[in-house]
């Protein structure tokens, strides 16, 4: 009985890898979803786009760039009753800057069974990151690092583990461009019952760089600013896949978004992803009301597995 309890568990748990629908398989892809609805809705173009406190997860280094200090809540409503939580803050002080986060997410209603018909009961999985991050900006070039507990429970399975994000950007050309890269993900977790799970370990370079600015003309002049966002993510551990992921898994991600900021009010983000993935395409939008902005993102499956819809609150202070 107890085998087969354990059977059920373990299936039921790759299972929800693959209704995880992310592009390695591992139960902690959760690392691999961008925690804002700002970076979604660039399709995760990260590495060098300025977008606050989660940049904790992307590229560490980006948090010394950030004009002001914030405060960042997210919600996200995955697929397949998949919730993602992420709540963080980044303090700046001269060229230093210093953040904290969580991020966690939770899937419950899973049935229990060690014999047909019905269920010995309902279990929850639930994965969860605490993290604090350090970036020190040295003229245009900045430098950081993000420490995170790791922490995953399945059942009354529970394992720990640990990971590390290494970060480095530039600003180049009076700011108008930025250059970055990261190693994501460096670390490794205690066995869950008998088999560790995988930290999905990344390299991911990019740039983000304002291609037009412009102003309309009249005494209420509305300033326009579009920029575009262009990033590499190449998986470092081998990694399985599920059925429904066209090409090869550990090929790497090519990422084009823009973003068009209208008077420091409105602005609409747009992301397209290159590579083994079943949620190639992204959209969003963000609305200043100051000192707090609002952030919305959505990222429809190809596949037909649903839509994601994420929201978000910053607070600039």
């Amino acid at each position: 009985m107890k085998k087969s309890l354990l059977f059920t568990i373990l299936f039921l748990f790759a299972w929800f890898g693959k209704a995880y629908a992310q592009d390695t398989g591992s139960g902690l892809d959760f690392l691999n979803i961008a925690p804002s609805p700002q970076l979604l809705a660039l399709s995760q173009a990260g590495s060098a786009s300025e977008t606050g406190p989660s940049a904790i997860y992307t590229n560490p280094s980006l948090l010394a760039f950030a004009e002001h200090s914030s405060l960042d809540l997210s919600y996200t409503l995955w697929i397949s009753g998949v919730d993602n939580q992420f709540a963080a803050a980044n303090l700046r002080r001269g060229d230093l800057a210093a953040a904290i986060g969580v991020f966690s997410s939770t899937a419950d209603q899973f049935e229990a069974r060690d014999q047909p018909g019905e269920p010995a009961g309902t279990f929850s999985i639930n994965y969860l990151s605490l993290s604090g991050a350090l970036a020190y900006r040295i003229g245009p070039v900045s430098l950081g690092a993000t420490a995170q507990y790791l922490r995953e429970e399945v059942f009354q399975f529970i394992a720990n583990g640990y990971a590390f994000n290494f970060g480095v950007s530039a600003e180049l050309l009076d700011s108008r461009v930025r250059m970055g890269a990261s190693l994501n993900n460096i670390g490794e977790m205690e066995s869950l019952d008998m088999i560790s799970t995988p930290v999905p370990s990344t390299f991911n370079a990019g740039v983000s760089a304002a291609l037009v600015e412009f102003t309309t003309p009249g005494a209420d002049d509305l300033p326009l600013l579009l920029s575009l966002h262009a990033d590499w993510s190449q998986p470092l551990e081998e990694s399985t896949t599920s059925d429904f992921i066209s090409g090869d898994p550990d090929d790497g991600f090519f990422t084009l978004a823009l973003s068009a900021e209208l008077a420091d009010l409105f602005t609409i983000r747009s992301g397209y992803r290159f590579g083994p993935t079943e949620r190639p395409f992204s959209i969003g939008m963000g609305v200043m009301i100051e000192p707090v902005k609002v952030n919305y993102a959505l990222v429809p499956f190809s596949t037909g597995f649903g839509t994601v819809h994420s929201f978000g609150v910053q607070y600039y202070f």
